[in-house]
């Protein structure tokens, strides 16, 4: 299932995406959270509901009259991955680390997927990074590698838009990884049982219709479960 948030006739509203059409959940399901963490916190309830919902009472609006926003428009965390891609270590000429190298992006970068995004008045060093997203739908501690991927929601894509100068500044690179608009999130979250296995996905990165990175999840020094625990 794809979940998107999207705005429409001056409403945010949450939807199921198939094929170019959405359907509204508000219309369909209105006892269904209609803010995304909200709804991610409903866990399996919500999902199922919103599952039914497509199934048996559609609302459904072209997907070209919404305007697509990030699926997790404001996550209470924002963690990510230093050096975790075997191809980017051979590039870089830097070790592998022996521990998971972990930074955080500040919530307030994040914007829709076709939003802008703003290069800095203070550098013009501003790079891409195509990555994939893991939403954990579970509040969760210690929870061992075997058991992690229970705890996620499903899947999205980020641009880790970074400010490269500024990021070399400050010991934990959060300052060049955080000025506004360098979170673009989505188009949508891919739930976690379309994506049984995440360390599969290719993630190819275009410029201007060149393509400049392209790789594979299964090239991360740490997968996703051990990251989670």
């Amino acid at each position: 299932m794809r979940l998107a948030h999207f705005s429409h006739e001056g409403r945010s509203r949450l939807g199921i995406v198939v094929d170019d059409q959405v359907n509204d959940l508000a219309a369909s399901a209105p006892d269904l959270p209609t803010e995304p963490l909200a709804f991610l916190a409903a866990g399996a309830t919500a999902l199922d509901g919103a599952r039914a919902a497509t199934d048996t009472r559609p609302a459904w609006l072209p997907l070209a009259d919404v305007r697509l926003r990030a699926p997790v428009p404001r996550p209470g965390k924002f963690v990510a991955m230093a050096l975790n891609y075997r191809d980017h270590l051979e590039e870089t000429g830097m070790e592998a680390p022996t521990f998971p190298t972990f930074f955080t992006k500040q919530p307030t970068c994040v914007v829709g997927p076709g939003d802008d995004v703003e290069v800095p008045r203070v550098s013009e060093l501003v790079d891409y990074e195509g990555e994939l997203a893991v939403v954990i739908g579970t509040r969760c501690r210690h929870v061992p590698s075997a058991d992690a991927l229970a705890v996620v929601a499903g899947y999205t894509v980020v641009n880790d838009v970074t400010v490269r100068d500024w990021q070399m500044k400050a010991p934990t690179m959060m300052i060049g990884k955080s000025f506004d608009t360098h979170g673009p999130m989505g188009p949508w979250i891919v739930t976690a049982d379309e994506l049984p296995d995440p360390q599969s996905l290719r993630i190819r990165t275009t410029v201007n219709g060149e393509v400049l990175q392209d790789g594979n999840t299964k090239d991360m020094l740490f997968d996703i479960a051990t990251q989670i625990e």
